[in-house]
């Protein structure tokens, strides 16, 4: 198996190692294995088709550029974005998106909201389409 290198804050290794002591994992690479299958399983999307629906919590501090960012995004992608809502939760912001399209659509709308600057931690859950719920 090929060993791989990964930097994080010092605060979130502090955090990895009390889960990997708390759950039990042999150490740092079984929970990052299990972490990365976990991040892949989350994207591997091809079991939807068509119209789906989603909510996606996008989490940052109060303090930073992002909210400027994802009001700029969200009026980019109006179309797409049927609802929004900024609250605050733990002495962060959050924002939070109802979107309406096609799962391709939805995923690289997803993949902007991870790559704004500030934008800490990025959560969604997808629905089926209204049409197939109903059916």
């Amino acid at each position: 198996m090929p060993v791989v290198s990964v930097s994080m804050p010092e605060s979130l290794l502090n955090e990895l190692d009390d889960f990997i002591e708390d759950h039990g994992y042999s150490g740092r690479s079984e929970a990052v294995r299990e972490g990365a299958r976990g991040l892949i399983d989350e994207f591997d999307m091809a079991e939807f088709d068509g119209e789906v629906a989603c909510m996606i919590a996008a989490r940052f501090e109060h303090d930073s550029t992002a909210e400027a960012s994802l009001s700029e995004l969200r009026h980019a992608h109006a179309e797409l974005v049927t609802s929004s809502v900024h609250s605050h939760a733990g002495g962060a912001c959050l924002e939070l998106f109802v979107v309406e399209g096609s799962i391709d659509t939805i995923s690289a709308y997803v993949a902007r909201i991870r790559a704004v600057n500030g934008v800490n931690t990025v959560e969604y859950s997808v629905l089926e389409s209204t049409e197939r719920a109903i059916a």
